[in-house]
């Protein structure tokens, strides 16, 4: 349908790790652009062994990856610019969009967007351009006329990309998407402004085209997750016929699978990961509610992989 247009997986905490990514590309495809769920600092100044594994450049070679990070101060950005220069990025993406009180209380996050001036002052004197910068946001933390003076300020910089959740924080993933204000913003912009939220089928993709068929970037998250062939039928790939695209979800969860169990220790932290996967994984099912119900109730890795097993016997959704 629209080979020519540029899918980005959004980062999803506890989702799109370095494993998933890698499997994705692996035996998946169709997906442009991968982005890491956000690296933090730590009180102590540090990053968590877990979020450095996640953009080490060695495991994802093939992979176009952007790092993305929170900062609220002068310090923190350069901190995070140095480091990911350092590893040899080209591109890094500054969430503005994160909706957690966590994050957004200690002014990170989507905690910034009612203060224009401080994302300007950060911008002029923590920013150096070493690297590209990419910005995720939303509308606004309550209000999403806050946007608008946040744009105000963004025009002034020369950005990589700039990508809109139109929903507040406030909101988090509830109520409606408004692409009335995400159109105002464009327009305001001048620029064009990537898309990201609500698409999980092909006609949400469809409807969203028609109505802004300049569009060039959409970022998608769980609705990837939910149908990993979801980007290809997007783009007017081909996709496998049933039988083949069974083997190749099994050889995915496999490769998963296998992966985090070299990395977590035991069966519980393995389960405790995997139980999740499952969620949206289940998706790609007909019986997806009896296969995902069999999964939750595995306890221990053997009566998992029954539930595994009985989930490849039933057949696939289109």
């Amino acid at each position: 349908m629209e080979d020519n247009i540029k899918i980005s997986l959004a980062p999803i905490q506890g989702y799109t790790d370095w494993i998933y990514r890698r499997a994705f590309q692996e035996y998946i495809g169709g997906v442009d652009e991968f982005y890491t769920p956000f690296l933090v600092l730590q009180n102590d100044g540090t990053i968590r062994k877990s979020h450095q594994r996640e953009v080490e450049p060695y495991i994802e070679k093939s992979i176009n990856l952007v790092p993305q990070f929170v900062a609220g101060t002068i310090s923190e950005f350069k901190y995070f610019e140095d480091y990911f220069s350092e590893l040899g990025y080209v591109k890094m993406n500054w969430n503005l969009g994160c909706p957690y009180p966590m994050i957004t209380k200690r002014g990170r996050g989507s905690g910034l967007l009612p203060y224009p001036e401080k994302i300007r002052d950060l911008l002029d004197n923590a920013y150096s351009s070493k690297l590209a910068l990419s910005i995720k946001l939303r509308l606004g933390l309550i209000d999403p006329k806050e946007i608008f003076s946040v744009l105000d300020v963004l025009k002034d910089f020369n950005l990589d990309d700039l990508i809109l959740h139109p929903r507040t924080a406030k909101q988090m993933y509830k109520g409606d998407i408004d692409r009335n204000i995400y159109e105002q913003c464009v327009n305001s912009y001048k620029k064009e402004i990537a898309y990201n939220g609500d698409i999980a089928f092909e006609d949400d993709y469809k409807e969203l085209i028609l109505r802004f068929p300049n569009l060039s970037h959409v970022m998608i998250g769980r609705g990837i997750l939910n149908d990993l062939y979801l980007p290809k039928k997007i783009k007017g790939l081909d996709i496998p016929p049933e039988e083949e695209r069974k083997q190749i979800l099994k050889q995915f969860h496999q490769k998963v699978f296998t992966d985090n169990c070299g990395l977590l220790n035991g069966e519980a932290q393995v389960l405790h990961k995997m139980k999740p996967f499952w969620e949206h994984f289940s998706n790609h099912f007909q019986m997806e509610r009896k296969v995902y119900k069999l999964i939750k109730k595995s306890v221990g890795i053997n009566k998992y992989e029954k539930a595994v097993d009985f989930a490849f016997q039933q057949n696939l959704k289109d």
